[in-house]
């Protein structure tokens, strides 16, 4: 079990220390002395390739870029809303009052106030000296899919290891991540083996039940897969936190398939209002999470996962936090994915180049000090979106891996002509909600489910 006394000392030097760097960071900027002078917001609606499961064939997206009197345009994925001009025009973007509207374009302002790539800047605030890694690499997250719209791009139990195959060979990743909730648990032993027969073991195999698994469930598969070499089985069990951890605490003691978690990072008090930055909500990547303490009382009783792997929502200083407690605790790092486009990437490529490397003061390999075998690959949809917005197109996958954006600030802008192009209206929804419709009154058929989804013997 973990010495939780020393590992509650630890993590309040780490936020102690951050949050004195995030003060820095507030009033440095806050002191460039800005201006919004004009919201301009956009809508789009980008496509599946393919339909992921019965869930749809294109997803929702708003942006918002906020111009300022110095002419520094700082922009920002999921933001929006027709009131948003009105409630930040004339102020400075570090007004911590609309720290909460500005979302991505807050750390895209501090990059591009200084003049660097935001992963550079950070480092340079921390003090980092540890290895400048600009190459990040990402896993390509695979699900079974219906066909679009137009009727391709479909992927079947059947073609699953050609797809991963075709991953490997015209796309160069190096690690595969499967969502496992549209077949039934047992189905899923038979698709890894399935894979590996057809890829062999050139490529890392992540997977993830999205906690829809019982813990009997889960191990039976862990043990039925474990000669397959799995990365990790992401929060394989679901319910209450308490049953999520205990589980997890279970089955690591039961199988030698590591698991990640984006709960347990380590776990905070979740009962603990945080204290925000100003007194104000700071929102997507606004670092909240820095004033919640460690729910030690959890620490006593489980250790539930092996990889800590937050969402970047929660921000880049607050990843920092988690990153380093685990490090601390033993654990290994990744990070976690929702659905993000061009601007939501380059945050999280920038996350990873200033966060997760690291040195450690003792270890036996020679070498430059840093721990080998604790990294994983970032966990990414990005993949899968049939195209950007972002000027240059989609980012191209080189040998798995995206390349941290060099230009000040995030390093990506919105293409106006991609904005048009993939702008949201009522016909193309309509044209989606009507395909995805159709999927659903069948696919469990298509699937080829025993049982309902409430459990039941169909």
């Amino acid at each position: 079990m973990y010495d939780v006394d020393a590992i509650a000392a630890y993590d309040q030097q780490v936020v102690a220390d951050i949050k004195e760097r995030q003060g820095y960071i507030n009033a440095s900027n806050y002191a460039a002395n800005l201006k919004i002078i004009d919201v301009r917001t956009y809508r789009v609606l980008m496509p599946w390739r393919g339909t992921k499961r019965w869930d749809g064939s294109a997803e929702g997206f708003s942006f918002a870029a906020f111009e300022t009197d110095q002419g520094i345009v700082g922009i920002a994925e999921g933001v929006g809303g027709d009131e948003l001009k009105e409630q930040v025009v004339g102020k400075n973007p570090f007004d911590p009052t609309i720290r909460g509207l500005l979302g991505l374009a807050y750390w895209d302002f501090t990059g591009k106030i200084a003049g660097k790539p935001l992963y550079r800047y950070l480092r340079e605030v921390f003090d980092l000296d540890t290895p400048e890694t600009t190459r990040i690499p990402m896993a390509a997250y695979t699900w079974y899919r219906f066909p679009d719209i137009h009727g391709e791009n479909e992927v079947t139990f059947d073609t699953y290891p050609d797809h991963v195959k075709s991953l490997m060979e015209d796309e160069s990743f190096r690690i595969i991540k499967l969502s496992m909730c549209d077949f039934e648990p047992m189905r899923y032993v038979e698709m890894i083996h399935n894979i590996r027969d057809r890829v062999g073991y050139e490529v890392d195999i992540r997977v993830d039940p999205h906690a829809s698994w019982s813990e009997s469930e889960a191990l039976r598969f862990m043990k039925d897969v474990e000669d397959c070499r799995i990365e990790w089985i992401e929060e394989p069990v679901g319910g209450r936190f308490e049953n999520i951890f205990r589980a997890g605490h279970r089955l690591r003691m039961m199988s030698t398939i590591p698991i990640s978690s984006h709960i347990w990072l380590p776990p905070l008090q979740r009962d603990v209002k945080p204290v925000r930055y100003g007194e104000y909500p700071s929102g997507r990547y606004g670092d909240e999470t820095l004033d919640q303490p460690l729910d030690l009382d959890v620490m006593r009783r489980h250790v539930a996962a092996d990889i800590s792997a937050p969402d970047a929502y929660a921000g880049p200083l607050a990843l920092k936090r988690y990153y380093d407690t685990a490090r601390f605790m033993g654990m290994e790092l990744g990070m976690h994915s929702a659905y993000e486009l061009g601007p939501g990437t380059a945050i999280r490529l920038h996350i990873a180049a200033f966060s997760f490397p690291y040195s450690i003061p003792y270890h036996i390999i020679w070498g430059n000090g840093s721990m080998p075998m604790s990294l994983h690959g970032l966990d990414a949809h990005y993949n899968q979106w049939v195209g950007d917005v972002i000027k240059g197109g989609k980012m191209k996958y080189e040998n798995g891996c995206l390349k941290v954006p060099e230009g000040p600030g995030l390093g990506v802008e919105l293409d106006p002509d991609l904005l048009e192009q993939y702008r949201w209206t009522e016909e193309k929804q309509k044209i989606h909600t009507e395909h995805i419709e159709r999927i659903r009154a069948t696919h469990l058929d298509a699937l080829g489910w025993r049982k309902d989804r409430m459990g039941w013997v169909r």
